[in-house]
C-alpha cells in the first residue's frame, strides 16, 4: 500500500444538523420575560371578568388573587391567555382562576339554541337544531358530532395526540356536538353543544403559590330530565405553569364538562415545569406533565435559542481536531503522520439529535484541486440522543491540503412539521444547522420549495417558536 503525505484541514464546520430539541443547560433561574408593562395584578373579592387583549399577553409584576372568582373570557382574536410576571404570582385559598368554556343551552322552544362559547383559545360547541336546520358538529380538532336525535354520537376530545404534553403552542379543548329536534308534545329545538375550555399559560420569575384552584374546565351540557335530547359537554383545556418554584396545596383542574349523553368528552391538559415542584402538595386533574427544567415561554424570557444541537468533526486519522480552527488551505489546521493510508477514519459528534434514521450525517471532502470535491454518507451513527456519533472512512486527495465539512440534516413530516413557523406562509421542510470558523452555530429553517432562512433573521415570536418546538420534540421524541 502506498503512503501519503498529508496535510489535512479540518475548517468551517459548515454544519447542517437535524435538530429535534434543546437540552438546556442553565443555572437554577429563569426569566419569565415580562416587562412589567400591565403592573401588578390584584382580585379580592365577587366575579371579574376580563375579555382578552388581542394577543393575550399580559406583562405584570405581580399577580395576587385573594378572593372570589377571576375568569378570562374569549377576545376577538380568541388568543390563549399568557400571564408573564417578574415576581411571585399567588393564588389564595378561597381564589379560583378561570379560563372554563360556557354551558350548552336546554333543549326546548321552536329557536335554534346557540352553541355554547368556547374559553380564550378553546373552541365553540356546536349549535342545536330545529325542524329544519340540523344540529352542528362542535368546533376545534377534536370537536365532538351533532347528534342524530336518537341514539349516540362521538364525543369531542381534546384534539392532539397523548404524546402533546409540553403544550407549546398553546391551545384550548374542543367543543361539544348539538342536539337536533325531539318531539314531546309537538317539535322542540334541540339542545346546544356545550364549549371547550381555554388555555393558560402562567410564567413567573420568582415562583407561583398555588392555594386556591386554576381552572381550564369545559362547559356543560343542559341535557333534560327525560333524556328525550341529547348534546355534548366541552372538552378540558390546558394550563401550563412555568417558574423556579411552584409550591401551594390548591387544586388544577383542566377536566371535561358534565351532562352529555353516550360517550363523555375528554379531559384536557396540565404542564408543570419547574427546579422544584415537590413543594405542590395540591391535585391536578388530569394527572400533570411534569418537568424540572422551565421551558421557554416568551421571546424576552429564559431559556433561549443558544441552547443547541451541536456537531462537530472530533477526529480524522485518530488525530483530536484543535480547540482553534483558523485555517486556510496555505495554513492547515491538521497534519496527518507520514505513513497514514486511505481511508481515514473521520470521527463526528452530535448533541441533542435521534440517533439514526432521521437524522443523516455526512462529511464533505473539498481537496485544493478543483472539480475533486466528494461526499460520503456515515453508514453508522451509534450513541444516544444526548451524545451520539458516526465514523466515516475517508478518501482524501493525496499531498494536498483538503477541507472538511460534517454535514446532517433531518426532514420534518407531519406533526413535527407543524410545530415550526412557516415562512411567508410555506410550511418547513428542514432544520439546519451550521457552525463557521470562530463563529456561533447559526440554524436555518428550509422549506418544500427550497427556501432557506436563518432563525436569527426571524422575528422574535417565530424565533420562540423555534425554541417551543424543540422542546416539545426533546420531550416526545416526535420524530
Amino acid at each position: 500500500m502506498k503512503y501519503l503525505p498529508w496535510n489535512a484541514i479540518v475548517r468551517g464546520l459548515s454544519v447542517a444538523a437535524a435538530l429535534t430539541s434543546v437540552q438546556p443547560a442553565m443555572a437554577q433561574s429563569f426569566s419569565s420575560g415580562s416587562t412589567g408593562a400591565d403592573g401588578p395584578l390584584t382580585q379580592t373579592t365577587g366575579t371579574t371578568n376580563v375579555t382578552v387583549r388581542p394577543g393575550g399577553v399580559y406583562h405584570h409584576t405581580t399577580v395576587n388573587i385573594t378572593g372570589g372568582t377571576l375568569r378570562y373570557v374569549r377576545g376577538a382574536d380568541n388568543s390563549p391567555v399568557v400571564i408573564l410576571a417578574t415576581g411571585d404570582v399567588t393564588i389564595a385559598s378561597a381564589a379560583i382562576l378561570s379560563v372554563n368554556g360556557n354551558d350548552g343551552l336546554a333543549a326546548g322552544g321552536a329557536v335554534p339554541k346557540i352553541a355554547g362559547q368556547g374559553g380564550p383559545g378553546g373552541f365553540n360547541g356546536g349549535n342545536g337544531g330545529d325542524a329544519t336546520v340540523p344540529g352542528t358538529a362542535g368546533h376545534g380538532p377534536g370537536g365532538g358530532a351533532p347528534f342524530p336525535g336518537s341514539g349516540s354520537a362521538p364525543a369531542p376530545t381534546y384534539g392532539a395526540p397523548s404524546t402533546f404534553v409540553a403544550l407549546t403552542p398553546l391551545f384550548g379543548g374542543s367543543g361539544g356536538g348539538g342536539g337536533n329536534v325531539f318531539f314531546l308534545g309537538g317539535a322542540n329545538a334541540g339542545a346546544s353543544g356545550a364549549g371547550g375550555a381555554g388555555a393558560i399559560l402562567i410564567a413567573s420569575s420568582t415562583r407561583i403559590v398555588i392555594n386556591g384552584s386554576i381552572r381550564a374546565n369545559g362547559g356543560n351540557a343542559n341535557t333534560n330530565a327525560n333524556a328525550t335530547q341529547c348534546a355534548s359537554a366541552g372538552t378540558g383545556g390546558a394550563i401550563r405553569l412555568v417558574a423556579p418554584e411552584i409550591i401551594g396545596a390548591g387544586n388544577i383542574q383542566a377536566i371535561r364538562g358534565t351532562g352529555s349523553c353516550g360517550t363523555a368528552p375528554g379531559d384536557g391538559r396540565i404542564r408543570v415545569e419547574a427546579f422544584a415542584t415537590q413543594g405542590f402538595t395540591g391535585t391536578t386533574a388530569p394527572v400533570a406533565s411534569v418537568s424540572n427544567v422551565p421551558g421557554a415561554v416568551s421571546p424576552a424570557g429564559n431559556p433561549a435559542l443558544e441552547n443547541v444541537p451541536t456537531l462537530a468533526i472530533a477526529s480524522v486519522g485518530g488525530l483530536a481536531v484543535p480547540s482553534t480552527i483558523a485555517a486556510s488551505y496555505f495554513a492547515p489546521d491538521m497534519a496527518l503522520a507520514p505513513g497514514t493510508t486511505n481511508p481515514v477514519p473521520v470521527v463526528i459528534n452530535a448533541t441533542n439529535t435521534p440517533v439514526g434514521a432521521p437524522t443523516s450525517i455526512a462529511l464533505r471532502s473539498i481537496p485544493q484541486s478543483p472539480g475533486t470535491a466528494s461526499l460520503t454518507t456515515a453508514s453508522d451513527h451509534t450513541g444516544t440522543f444526548a451524545s451520539s456519533s458516526a465514523t466515516i472512512n475517508a478518501t482524501l486527495a493525496v499531498g494536498q491540503v483538503t477541507v472538511l465539512q460534517a454535514i446532517a440534516g433531518m426532514t420534518l413530516t407531519g406533526q413535527t412539521a407543524s410545530l415550526f413557523p412557516q415562512i411567508d406562509g410555506e410550511p418547513v421542510e428542514r432544520v439546519l444547522l451550521a457552525a463557521s470558523p470562530g463563529e456561533a452555530s447559526t440554524i436555518s429553517l428550509v422549506t418544500k420549495s427550497g427556501r432557506e432562512v436563518r432563525v436569527d433573521q426571524l422575528r422574535a415570536q417565530q424565533q420562540q417558536q423555534v425554541a417551543r418546538a424543540w422542546q416539545i420534540l426533546k420531550e416526545t421524541h416526535v420524530e
